[in-house]
């Protein structure tokens, strides 16, 4: 694959605080890479560094194999074969949909046949049949997104960076928005860095997911191999295994951990040999499964008590504690009243074990 984009080593800080530490990764062509992190963890700067629009501190980038930026070389963002798609669309209120598609291109010098064609093309894919003579005040919401998004490619970039595009929208457009925006990306093939801090988001559009925390890449993969191996407790709390749960290891490779005097069995996604006893269980709600009352306790059964059963309309959240105290929450179809013991059984390839090196709100 052909790469488009070769980050080597940006780092970047504001005064005494390091918001980017070393960042090395590459985009292949028509590859789409989400990166994934909460608010504060240097998502957006590591976007604007790529786009030209801030300076790297130190480090390289490549884009098609030239230098933007490294030592003394630097390419001004309108001279970098980028486009960029902002989190608030930043059109230009007094252009018509027409005119904020064009601005790019006449910028550039198109054709007016070849500006034409694009528009033409644009118009469809994004379904902006009818919208081309009006102002963005006359747009809805997902509309200006549409358009923001136009306006990005008309130029035909070879990555297109994009801010958190969905995040304005309401929860059901932006859920619809997302498959669209996911489809017509595969169609256009396109190179694409997308900054979002929503997982499903991330699911429905990446390739890879890059997840970013504290400056520093977590783990970087496609997305079933973050759910399947999170690399750390911290990604595991951020795929969805909101249970954590402190044990010991009784076994050399760490495979075995003990809750309560339980042995569970378990996988150790990190691969990393430690010496310690302590460690950490993460489990996700939606792969735990409550055993038949009466049946026999077979490997990864743990014995709780439900504290509490919540309704959610097509289900019950339980919470339970397990018999030093630590609390799970899982899913059930009906109601179990507060106090009585329950077994539940843990699949070992859903249960993950960390050393207990570090908290998950790290």
């Amino acid at each position: 694959m052909n790469q488009i984009l070769r980050v080597k080593g940006i780092s970047k800080s504001f005064g005494t605080q390091q918001v980017l530490r070393p960042i090395s990764f590459e985009v292949g062509e028509g590859e789409r890479i989400c990166i994934l992190g909460p608010s504060g963890c240097g998502k957006s700067t590591l976007l604007q560094v790529v786009a030209g629009l801030a300076r790297a501190d130190a480090g390289e980038i490549e884009m098609r194999g030239v230098t933007v930026e490294g030592g003394r070389r630097y390419i001004p963002p309108e001279n970098r074969p980028v486009n960029m798609v902002f989190q608030d669309y930043a059109l230009w209120p007094h252009m018509t949909v027409r005119q904020n598609i064009e601005y790019g291109m006449k910028r550039r010098k198109t054709e007016r046949g070849e500006m034409e064609r694009r528009l033409k093309s644009l118009q469809s894919l994004l379904k902006l049949d009818g919208l081309l003579d009006r102002l963005p005040a006359q747009l809805s919401g997902g509309q200006q997104q549409r358009v923001g998004i136009a306006r990005a490619l008309a130029t035909e970039p070879k990555l297109l960076l994009m801010d958190e595009p969905l995040s304005n929208l309401d929860i059901k457009l932006r859920t619809d928005m997302r498959g669209e925006l996911a489809r017509m990306l595969g169609e256009l093939s396109i190179a694409t860095l997308y900054v979002t801090h929503d997982r499903m988001e991330a699911f429905t559009i990446a390739d890879r997911i890059l997840v970013l925390r504290d400056g520093r890449i977590d783990q970087l993969g496609p997305p079933e191999e973050l759910f399947d191996r999170p690399a750390s407790p911290w990604v595991a709390q951020l795929m969805g295994y909101h249970n954590r749960i402190e044990v010991a290891f009784e076994d050399r490779d760490r495979s075995v951990g003990r809750v309560a005097g339980t042995p569970i069995n378990g996988r150790r996604p990190d691969s990393a040999a430690g010496s310690g006893n302590r460690g950490v269980m993460m489990l996700h709600p939606e792969s735990i499964a409550v055993q038949a009352e009466g049946a026999p306790n077979g490997s990864n059964s743990l014995p709780v008590k439900v504290a509490q059963s919540i309704y959610e309309g097509t289900r019950w959240r339980l919470i339970v504690e397990t018999a030093d105290g630590q609390p799970l929450h899982l899913f059930h179809a009906g109601r179990v009243d507060p106090g009585r013991a329950m077994t539940l059984f843990l699949p070992p390839e859903r249960t993950m074990l960390y050393e207990a090196t570090e908290s998950v709100h790290g």
